[in-house]
């Protein structure tokens, strides 16, 4: 049985994220209606600190809600970013090296033994590339996920205070 270390990480700072609970002030509610079967949604938007956010409230929720009160409310998770630059430099920069390997390794060696270096040496840089990218993409999910965590937590307001 295989244990995917990122992705328990990853699970764990979402549910950490999705378990906070803060207080916002109501600025606009708005009804925004679904297309096909599925029912009518009922959004709030909530200032908290800097950031506007949507958030859904059932239909008992949102028909006691007044504009300037403040509510509770769970942050949201945020999508997944990719890094299209990041990757795209990566891209580039693994076919250079493949392009420099074959040419530097067919111009000392010919025949079958070049061929066969030639691939070994494109897949491997192929997989150093690729695991470079998973691992920034990783990185960089992990990051905006702890960023998310920092913003809405409390209890980090007290430690921000103490560290002034």
């Amino acid at each position: 049985m295989r244990i995917n270390l990122c992705a328990l990480q990853e699970k764990r700072l979402i549910d950490r994220l999705c378990s906070l609970r803060v207080k916002g002030e109501v600025i606009e509610k708005r009804r925004m209606e679904s297309f096909g079967s599925q029912p009518e949604k009922k959004i709030v938007v909530v200032k908290f600190r800097d950031r506007i956010i949507e958030t859904n409230l059932d239909d008992s929720e949102f028909e006691r809600t007044e504009i300037g009160e403040q509510i509770w409310f769970s942050p949201s998770v945020p999508e997944r970013d990719p890094c299209n630059c990041h990757m795209f430099v990566w891209l580039i920069v693994a076919i250079a090296a493949c392009t420099l390997a074959i040419w530097a390794i067919t111009s000392h060696s010919y025949g079958r033994t070049a061929a066969f270096l030639s691939f070994a040496a494109a897949g491997w840089i192929g997989v150093i590339a690729w695991a470079r990218i998973c691992s920034h993409e990783q990185n960089k999910r992990f990051r905006d996920l702890d960023a998310e965590i920092d913003f809405f937590d409390p209890e980090d307001e007290r430690k921000q205070g103490d560290r002034d």
